[in-house]
């Protein structure tokens, strides 16, 4: 019995290694009813100097994936609040989100911050507000997209994030806190 504990954890190593996303919900309410949605593990943690300013950042880099498993498009809006935040876990590290312009591919998945150029995409976004992203999804397909954390320190412990629908509204959570960010409604 005891040579199966050894070999049992290493599948399920194996198994938790080898996903791609923390979170995958599937609804089926009646609103939302083939739309899933999937959210990244984050990558990152290092530093990142404003060059303009001199101020260090502690980012990290998720992605997203909106599956539209349904027989009509949908309409996508996200927008993230321009002023920073804190979370109740972390309440001395302030946060800012960001939705860079670069479309992320599942095969970048293995990649260093998931073949983000984080400098560039900061350099460009940092003392800016944050603008409104709207795409269409179409029937039987998916669109997927980066998210970017930045703070001025690391969190103490890990940090998940992603987004989920509650009705039609979309919802970014991180470490548990909800910020209202967006809609996806169908285009009939």
């Amino acid at each position: 019995m005891k040579p199966l504990i050894p070999f049992a954890l290493s599948l399920f190593s194996f198994a938790v290694m080898g996903q791609k996303f923390h979170t995958d919900f599937k609804y089926n309410d009646y609103l939302n009813k083939g739309i899933r949605i999937q959210n990244s593990y984050p990558k990152g943690g290092q530093k990142y100097t404003d060059p303009y300013s001199g101020k260090e950042y502690v980012y990290v880099i998720f992605w997203a994936r909106i599956i539209n498993e349904t027989a009509s498009n949908l309409e996508l809006e996200i927008h993230f609040p321009n002023d920073s935040f804190t979370i109740p876990s972390s309440p001395n590290t302030v946060f800012n989100l960001f939705l860079p312009k670069e479309e992320m591919a599942i095969e970048k998945e293995a990649l260093y911050n998931y073949g983000l150029d984080i400098n560039s995409v900061l350099n460009e976004s940092i003392n800016k507000p944050s603008e409104v992203t709207t795409t269409t999804i179409h029937t039987k397909d998916s669109y997927l997209f980066y998210t970017v954390a930045i703070s001025n320190k690391g969190v103490n412990g890990v940090i998940r994030a992603g987004f989920e629908l509650e009705k039609q509204d979309l919802i970014y959570k991180i470490n548990g806190y909800k910020i209202n960010c967006g809609r996806i409604v169908s285009k009939n």
